[in-house]
């Protein structure tokens, strides 16, 4: 019952969802930043979820705590080339992180923490869970989504769903510059069939940011181009 709760929280994921990891710097992380190959983008992929319309009810506690301890429960799967400290301090970290967890699910740092620490080690699929789960219980939070944003768009090369939750992170805060940016890079850079929109999304960052000095840089290296 446990997995299939959290098999249909990560479909919620993939259609709409989701950073207190994300800095000026796309990609930065409130934890050591380990640069990765950029070969390992494709080295957990996220198995795809039927869809569904509702996860659980909103005040299921139980319901919550229970698909909180099968998320803290996966085994730790590092796939990134890291080094044997490095490696160690994130495992230990990990361990940390998941018996906070235990004793409060709800405690939303902890879920952005474990997702960034699931990312640096090269779960990708981990960082996923973690930080949809975060978005299950603040949805009205800007982070998680943006997360996943870069999650999707930076690593896992799924570039629809990183612009679902970058637009999803925007929406819930207009102010949040670097989602305008790491979007306009992707549809720019990579997710071609979107190049259109480069611009646009540059300009709907600068009319929620009118005098944001990063979006108009951006718009007129673009313009000028």
């Amino acid at each position: 019952m446990i997995k299939k709760l959290l098999l249909i929280l990560l479909a919620v994921a993939v259609l709409g969802v989701a950073g207190w990891y994300f800095s000026p710097k796309r990609g930065s992380a409130l934890v050591p930043e380990i640069k990765l190959p950029e070969n390992l983008s494709t080295a957990s992929k996220i198995e795809e979820k039927p869809p569904v319309e509702e996860i659980v009810k909103k005040d299921n506690k139980e319901v919550l705590r229970a698909m909180a301890a099968e998320i803290i429960s996966r085994p730790v799967m590092v796939s990134a080339p890291l080094a044997e400290i490095d490696r160690k301090r994130a495992e230990a970290k990990i361990k940390e992180i998941s018996d906070l967890i235990r004793s409060d699910y709800d405690t939303i740092y902890a879920w952005y923490d474990l997702g960034a620490y699931r990312r640096v080690i090269g779960d990708y699929s981990g960082a996923a869970e973690a930080w949809a789960f975060g978005a299950l219980i603040r949805p009205k939070d800007y982070i998680g989504y943006h997360n996943l944003g870069d999650l999707y768009g930076f690593y896992i090369k799924d570039y629809p769903k990183s612009e679902e939750n970058y637009l999803k992170s925007i929406q819930n805060n207009p102010q949040n510059i670097q989602a305008y940016l790491d979007l306009a890079t992707i549809y720019e850079s990579v997710y071609k069939e979107k190049s259109n929109q480069t611009e646009s999304i540059l300009l709907q960052g600068l009319m929620a940011n009118p005098d944001n000095l990063r979006l108009k840089s951006a718009l007129e290296d673009y313009i000028s181009k």
